[in-house]
């Protein structure tokens, strides 16, 4: 598999670590790494990698669109956790690997996330959305505002703000009105849920 991926990771000591399980893992034929959170949209706007594994204490919510940089460069992230992270900070990656995970757990986390573009290519798009993110959804076009949604959910209302901005992104539909017919249309709500 011609993949790349490229590690951010201010410890020394955890990203050579990395670097060893993905050398070894046979899914990368280039393997990059970032030790400065100063140099990480150069590097990867320089060299586009298809997966960044990055520390998440070296990003802010918003990394995919300052990392796409205006282009349809779309970059899966995977965030490297060993330390306690709230859910909305977490909710922008596609993956999560712990510090705690064994290497064959982190291959097989890596080789589905790489896979995961050609899956969802092949199937229906509602399963775009992760069944949290459909939760949400559902919700929204029902009526209930955010603070609402995290109530009913028992979330807080910036992880109801991340996912809401994650399915806008996967869509690409931005108004209410525009999500709405969209789980009418891939069955996510019927039109007597929105009568209620």
């Amino acid at each position: 598999m011609a993949a790349s991926i490229m590690v951010a990771e201010h410890s020394e000591i955890i990203r050579k670590g990395m670097l060893d399980i993905l050398h070894h893992s046979g899914l990368f034929n280039q393997v990059r790494e970032v030790h400065c959170a100063a140099n990480l949209p150069e590097m990867v706007s320089r060299y586009k990698p298809d997966i960044l594994i990055v520390n998440p204490a070296m990003v802010d919510t918003n990394i995919r669109d300052e990392l796409a940089n205006g282009t349809d460069y779309h970059l899966k992230l995977a965030a490297i956790v060993y330390h306690f992270y709230e859910e909305d900070k977490l909710a922008v990656f596609d993956e999560v690997i712990s510090i705690n995970n064994t290497r064959a757990k982190i291959v097989k986390k890596l080789h589905r996330l790489l896979q995961k573009e050609t899956v969802q290519n092949k199937t229906d798009i509602s399963q775009v959305l992760t069944a949290r993110e459909k939760d949400v959804l559902k919700l929204l076009v029902g009526g209930l505002s955010n603070k609402e949604v995290s109530e009913k959910l028992f979330i807080s209302s910036h992880t109801v703000m991340s996912h809401r901005k994650n399915i806008s992104r996967k869509l690409s539909i931005k108004s209410l009105a525009g999500l709405t017919v969209y789980a009418l249309l891939h069955k996510i709500v019927s039109l007597e849920d929105l009568q209620r």
